[in-house]
């Protein structure tokens, strides 16, 4: 997916939940925006999770998207486009979530972590015809492994302001 990248490094960009972005997913298309939500990995890879269920649906032909937003680091060598971004990935600031993340104990599978993930947002503009009711193993071609199917990804920048909720804890943003 070709886009024209705008608003790529401003300073002052207000944080979005990822119902938020994924409810305004045409206009941020193309942007560097920052995404707050619970950071998921699965088999394939790390995903965006909306901490409740969003105000609105993302439904198309009957279908309803997950909130989830899929997240790659960038890859200008790849041959899928959605995987370049005109910037490189700020490794440091990975490292110090990692760091954050066990120095207060993260257990994967337990804990939930949250995060802001600053990168270049990306959608399909065709989710109508990115859909295919009854077939059970392919509803959604979306963005990510298959069976996540996400509405949306990120090309992860960097990422900032880890917390932990550890088991037991509740997180509401």
């Amino acid at each position: 997916m070709a886009v024209a990248v705008s608003h790529l490094f401003g300073a002052d960009r207000p944080t979005f939940s990822v119902c938020a972005a994924i409810a305004k997913r045409v206009e941020y298309n193309g942007r560097v925006i920052e995404v707050r939500g619970n950071v998921v990995a699965g088999g394939h890879g790390i995903y965006l999770q909306s901490s409740g269920k969003c105000a609105d649906e993302l439904v198309t032909r009957g279908i309803v998207w997950p909130n989830v937003i899929n997240l790659v680091v960038p890859n200008n060598h790849s041959p899928n486009i959605d995987d370049h971004a005109p910037f490189e990935l700020d490794r440091r600031s990975i490292d110090a979530a990692d760091k954050h993340a066990l120095k207060v104990g993260y257990r994967a599978g337990v804990d939930v972590e949250v995060a802001t993930y600053i990168g270049l947002f990306l959608t399909h503009l065709d989710l109508e015809g990115r859909v295919s009711p009854g077939i059970a193993d392919a509803l959604r071609l979306g963005f990510g492994p298959a069976g996540l199917g996400a509405p949306a990804q990120l090309v992860i920048r960097s990422i900032r302001d880890v917390s932990i909720v550890h088991s037991g804890q509740r997180w509401d943003r």
